[in-house]
């Protein structure tokens, strides 16, 4: 993999794959689409704090290297722009993780702490973190569990200038087909055996007493089954969405943005948790760390550092990390 000097004028760096040169050959050459991608691009790097103003904001950015162009399948394009063929469209929807409701995981050291079955191991983080009463619960998903802490996800316009009304949910979510009936989630099989996702059973809505929270995620295992072009070990599997039903209404005490991320009228959302293949020390000592030592808890432990990517509708994605832990 090479890069190319990015930091002055624009540049196009083209190659021919075996097929093209093939056809330039027999003189039937042309180009009739192309593809834009931004997987080069870190956009955490973009600062509106900048000391020298606006102009600045997007440098680094700018300034990045970009990746040789190159004829290798496994090398293409990832993140690929889209292309929308309904210029009706005013707002694309948003996928977010939802950090409000019970039971929702949150992250630790800017990851998801994913217990192995053992209960020691989730137990000893639990009080590590807070414990139950201090929320500690919440940082630790406890792998195979079918209730209690699950990543939370929602999609819908995350916009406050569409209020979040059944109406609007009609006219901008399901009028345009922005509302999923699944995700694709992938994962490392390496380490992680199933993604479980919601059943039929699982809502989402702030229909309580006064716009309270209503949210009941049942989980069931879907084991990954399709291979994802572009990510050695990783199988892609699917989960359900579950329809978000959570409006505005001025008349409930509590505020529908006490349940939802999202600002605007919603889609879907879904929960996950993670089974975890059996792990040797061996494996631990390959992949991530040994001996490792967690403040607050008693003991070392071994853990693996992994992510899960998740895909909706109109190619919005998120990747999340994982370090899936056992106490040695």
């Amino acid at each position: 993999m090479a890069f190319l000097d990015n930091s002055g004028d624009i540049i196009l760096d083209a190659v021919l794959t075996d097929l093209g040169r093939r056809r330039m050959s027999r003189g039937n050459f042309r180009i009739v689409k192309f593809a834009l991608g931004d997987d080069e691009i870190n956009y955490e790097l973009y600062d509106k704090n900048h000391a020298s103003g606006s102009a600045y904001y997007d440098l680094e950015i700018l300034q990045t290297p970009v990746l040789e162009a190159t004829t290798g399948f496994s090398s293409t394009i990832n993140h690929g722009l889209m292309s929308m063929t309904n210029t009706n469209l005013l707002y694309m929807p948003a996928i977010k993780v939802n950090t409000l409701v019970e039971n929702a995981a949150l992250t630790k050291d800017k990851v998801y702490y994913l217990a192995v079955n053992d209960g020691t191991t989730s137990k000893a983080l639990i009080s590590a973190f807070g414990g139950a009463n201090g929320g500690g619960r919440y940082y630790v998903l406890q792998a195979g569990k079918r209730k209690g802490t699950q990543i939370v996800i929602e999609t819908g316009l995350d916009t406050s200038e569409i209020p979040a009304t059944p109406a609007n949910r009609t006219n901008y979510i399901t009028a345009y087909n922005l509302a999923d009936a699944n995700f694709r989630v992938s994962v490392d099989t390496r380490f992680i055996s199933s993604i479980m996702g919601p059943t039929s059973r699982s809502v989402f809505n702030n229909g309580g007493p006064s716009g309270e929270s209503n949210v009941n995620f049942r989980l069931q295992g879907n084991p990954p089954t399709t291979r994802v072009r572009g990510m050695r070990n990783h199988l892609q599997g699917i989960v359900r969405a579950v329809t978000n039903n959570v409006y505005l209404d001025i008349s409930d005490a509590k505020p529908d943005t006490d349940t939802s991320v999202i600002a605007g009228p919603r889609a879907n959302a879904t929960a996950l948790n993670f089974d975890v293949k059996t792990l040797t020390e061996n494996d631990y000592k390959r992949y991530g760390k040994v001996n490792q030592s967690i403040s607050g808890a008693s003991g070392t432990y071994r853990f693996i550092d992994t992510y899960v990517r998740i895909m909706g509708t109109f190619g919005i994605e998120m990747q999340l990390p994982i370090r899936i832990i056992q106490k040695e």
